[in-house]
Parts: C-alpha cells; structure tokens; sequence
C-alpha cells in the first residue's frame, strides 16, 4: 500500500488546496460576481463538455491505463503511445463538429428560455476538444503511476485562472464575451501544462509506436476502449444530465443555485478522486499479475479510508450550512437540501470502495456497460419525473438515487464474482464515530463572527473524531501515516 498512500496524500494535499481555491472562486466570487443566468451557462457548458470529451475520447484513456503495462513491453518506443491514441480523438472531434454545427436549431430548440446558450453555443466545441486531449494525456502520465501533476493542473492551475477571470470581469476589465473566451482557453492551458511536463519528465515523445498496430492489439484495445466509451458516455450522461435537464425544465438561474449546492456536496467526494487516480493503475497491474490478495487488501483499504475522510468532510459542511449560506446571495438558500442529498450520496459511493476500478480493470468490464446502461435508464427517468415535481431536490434525488443503484450493483457483482468485499468491524466502528461527532457538533454553540464559529466548530469536531480513529485503532494505515508524520516533523 506504500505508493498508494504516498501518491494518495499527494493528492489529497493538492485537493484539499484546489478546494479552498474552489470554494473562493465558487462560493464567493461566482454568486456575487456573475448572476445566476450567467453562472448557469458556465456550468451548463461543462455538463456537455463533460459528455462530448467522453464521445470523442472514445473510451481510450482508459484502455491506456489499462494495457499500457502491456502495450509499453511490445512497443519499441513506448513514449510514442500517447501520439498514437491522440489520432483517433483528433478524426471523431471532426466528426463530432459536424454533427454539433448540423443539429444546432435542434439543439437550441430545447433550450429557447435560455438565449445565453444559442449565444455561447459554437464555444462548446474547443472544451470538448481540449477537455479529451487533457483526458487522454492524464490517462497516459498516471499509467506511469506520476498522478500529482494532474492533480494540480486540474484542481489548483485551472482554478486560479477562473479566480483571474472572474476578478477581471468584476473590475469591467473585460466583457462578459472575453470572460467565456479566457474561460474556455483555460482548458487549453491545462492541456498545453500537462503536455510540457510530459515532455520534460521524457514521458513524451510525439511518433508513433506503430509496431504495436497488429491485428490482435487492435482487436484487444479497440473492444475494451469500445466498451469503456459506452460506459463512460452513460456515466458522463448520468453525470450531467442534472444539469442539463434543469437548464430546460427551469432555467439558467436555477441551474446556478443547483450548481453551487452540487459543489459543496460534492467535496465529499474528494477522498475518492485521490485514491482513484493511483489505484486504477495499480490494480490493473495486479490483475495482469493474477494477485487477488493484494486486489482485496486494496479493496478493503480504499473504501475504510475514503470513508474516515469524506465522513468528516460531510460532518464540516453540515455543522456548517447556515455560516456557508450566510455568504452567499439569499436566492442560494433553497440549495440547502441538495447539499445533504449529495453529500450522503457521495458518502455511499465512497464506502463501497475501488469497486469500479476492479470491475473495469478485470475480464469483467462489459458489465461496467450494462450496468451503465441501466443507470442511463434510472437517472433519464427519475429526472424527468422529480424535476418537474421538485425541481432542484428533484434533480438531486435522481442523482443519489443513481449513484445509490449503481454502486450497489458493482458491490453485489464483485462480491459474487471475486468473492472480496470492502466491509469489515471497522466500517461499522467508522459510521457509529461519525455520527456521534455530528451530534456532538449540534451541542456547540454559535458564536456571532460567522468565521470564528466555523473555526472553533470545525476544529472541535475534526479532534474528537480523530481521536476516536486513533484510540480504537480503526484505521492502521491513517495511524501510520500519523506516527511517520509526527517522527519526521517532531523529532
């Protein structure tokens, strides 16, 4: 488990950074910059970008991470792959334009309540394309077990350069037109960060590794990337739909109050995305090597981690809802009740642990795809049927309702097929801890300077709940951690 906690707190360390940048951009600057038609559009952008970069990607970044310890022992100039799945990507992005260009008055059609989208439509195209290569390149570097730089391109880089924008078009600097235009080369720039690193760390190197072009790797990549684009469309679609739906059902405006919610919601799910990024690779090693132990003990040791962090995340971002509201423009309020939605959603996710990397790392992904397939269906109909009875409580119960089925179906699949689940007495010890803090956090009383109350409660909290963890020894690997942290730094 070494590198996986290394690169993990890593990680984690650039999130937790990228999240105080995030919630400075997102929560103050946003609301109280751009108003909420405004906002939505740039979430609203995002949402299809997300799904388009995942059309034309056409599930290769994910075959990379998944034959490269393969693909690197036949090339005979393994730098060169990178180039080699970037052409695909190039040919179906002209592909993808054409269609994008030929059905924009049907596209539009469903949106007529929101003219800033026909506006800003034609600006989608470069964050679909930028998005993918970015995609495919952090594909390829984290297949090669480096994930930090990603990490800070993606969660630090990028949010500085919006905090930069926003600043500007607040000072009417620039227009809210050159606003979009720096927003969207913003995507350009990550790409253009990731691809100078790779050069200079000699991952890079733009031939082609064409010797690998036999029919038998064809077939082998190209039906794994067949099946991993499918799933990850339906995941991208599942994704975003959300937001997709409540810029038709309601609007731009309610879009941006359900996109700030969706945010705080979500940090839950940092712990997740750090873990993933080192554990993909990793497994996928371990299969090729046939090493079902090491498969389990990551397992087992992905979902109680994950866990012990994002539960503390989620007991801060409840105990502190009124300070967090009090910020923001009272038409933000209403989200209250997504945040909690999502927020225990993404706990769920976060429990059952590095299923979906097993799934899709094994000779089992094509029932990655079935199940997605499935959740498409959930997620399309419970949007449809709650948004308009609920409107962003709606949109937030369809998404845990889908996040809810489909981990639940991977945990049952894994369980049956591998005989491994994540669970042990220390999961159950983890839950009884943090609901006891949440509690206990109710108990504390408010202080009238907004920020000094966030403080002494979050702090409060976060050293109880700690110390249950170190006490009762519920996690071995976060009390390791601390022990070589306070032996480094403290003697």
């Amino acid at each position: 488990m070494g590198i996986i906690v290394k690169q993990s707190v890593r990680n984690a360390l650039v999130s937790y950074l990228g999240v105080i940048i995030g919630f400075i951009s997102t929560i103050k600057l946003f609301p109280n910059i751009l108003d909420t038609d405004q906002f939505g559009l740039t979430r609203t952008m995002l949402a299809v970008m997300f799904i388009g970069a995942q059309t034309i990607s056409m599930g290769l970044p994910s075959s990379i991470i998944k034959y490269f310890p393969f693909l690197s022992k036949k090339a005979q100039e393994p730098k060169g792959i990178f180039t080699l799945f970037c052409l695909p990507i190039l040919f179906s992005f002209l592909i993808f334009s054409a269609f994008f260009i030929f059905f924009k008055d049907f596209i539009i059609s469903y949106y007529q309540e929101t003219p800033l989208i026909s506006q800003y439509y034609y600006y989608i195209l470069p964050l679909v394309l930028f998005s993918a290569l970015y995609g495919t390149i952090k594909s390829y570097i984290s297949a090669l077990l480096d994930t930090v730089f990603a990490s800070f391109s993606q969660e630090i880089l990028l949010r500085l350069v919006v905090i930069v924008d926003l600043v500007l078009f607040y000072f009417e600097f620039i227009s809210f037109k050159v606003f979009v235009i720096i927003f969207v080369l913003n995507h350009a720039l990550q790409f253009l960060f990731m691809t100078i690193y790779g050069i200079k760390k000699d991952f890079l190197k733009f031939n082609l590794s064409s010797d690998i072009l036999t029919k038998p790797i064809i077939k082998k990549v190209g039906t794994y990337s067949l099946y991993s684009f499918f799933g990850g469309l339906t995941m991208m679609i599942v994704g975003n739909i959300d937001m997709l739906m409540l810029s038709s059902y309601e609007g731009l405006s309610q879009t941006g109050i359900y996109a700030i919610a969706f945010y705080v919601g979500s940090v839950i799910s940092i712990p997740r995305k750090s873990v993933s990024k080192i554990s993909l690779p990793l497994i996928a090693k371990s299969f090729e090597a046939d090493n079902m132990d090491y498969i389990s003990k990551v397992y087992k040791q992905t979902s109680l981690n994950q866990f012990l962090v994002g539960f503390l995340l989620f007991i801060g971002v409840w105990a502190n809802m009124d300070n967090l509201y009090s910020m923001l423009p009272q038409e933000y309020a209403a989200g209250s009740i997504v945040i909690l939605i999502i927020g225990m959603a993404n706990l769920f996710d976060l429990i059952c642990g590095a299923n979906g990397q097993i799934l899709i790392s094994s000779d089992y992904y094509r029932f990655d795809l079935i199940f997605a397939l499935f959740l498409v269906v959930v997620a399309i109909i419970t949007n449809i049927i709650l948004i308009p009875l609920y409107g962003i409580v709606g949109a937030a119960l369809a998404t845990a309702s889908s996040i809810f089925t489909y981990n639940l179906m991977k945990l049952v699949f894994v369980w049956i097929k591998f005989s491994i689940q994540p669970f042990s007495w220390r999961t159950l010890a983890m839950i009884l801890n943090g609901v006891f803090v949440l509690l206990i956090s109710f108990t504390i009383p408010a202080f009238e300077n907004i920020y000094i109350d966030i403080l002494i409660r979050s702090v409060l909290m976060t050293i109880l709940y700690i110390a249950i963890i170190w006490v009762f020894n519920l996690s071995l690997e976060f009390k390791d951690a601390g022990k070589g942290f306070f032996n480094k730094y403290f003697r």
